[in-house]
């Protein structure tokens, strides 16, 4: 499996974050695109253990890894999906928790994209 920096993926995330009012400090967030990993998801977001928020410094907190040979085939309204999916993910407390897909705002994804405009973000 190789890994880079998403630049593409935190910008997107940062544009949904303001317009959707997440109120998530994307700065405590790792973005990062895979490629020859064997997952069967398209993206998944993570918590860091405390060992390695000590690696990459004590102020990352989350990864946001998509898979590159599943995401980067998505039209942009499909990544916009994918992206708010592992964003609610994250609590707005931010302490290393992860909501899991009882979290009733899963089944309003739709609805948290077309009440915010979140598809006037594709260019």
């Amino acid at each position: 499996m190789q890994l880079e920096k998403a630049d593409d993926v935190k910008r997107l995330a940062e544009e949904i974050n303001t317009k959707a009012s997440l109120g998530l400090d994307l700065s405590k967030v790792i973005f990062l695109r895979s490629q020859h990993s064997k997952t069967t998801a398209i993206a998944r977001t993570l918590g860091l253990p405390p060992q390695w928020r000590y690696v990459f410094g004590e102020d990352k907190i989350y990864i946001i890894e998509v898979i590159s040979e599943k995401f980067d085939k998505l039209t942009c309204h499909q990544k916009i999906y994918v992206v708010v999916h592992e964003l609610l993910h994250i609590p707005s407390g931010m302490k290393g928790g992860l909501r899991n897909h009882t979290y009733r705002e899963f089944r309003n994804i739709r609805k948290i994209i077309k009440e915010k405009g979140l598809d006037e973000i594709c260019w």
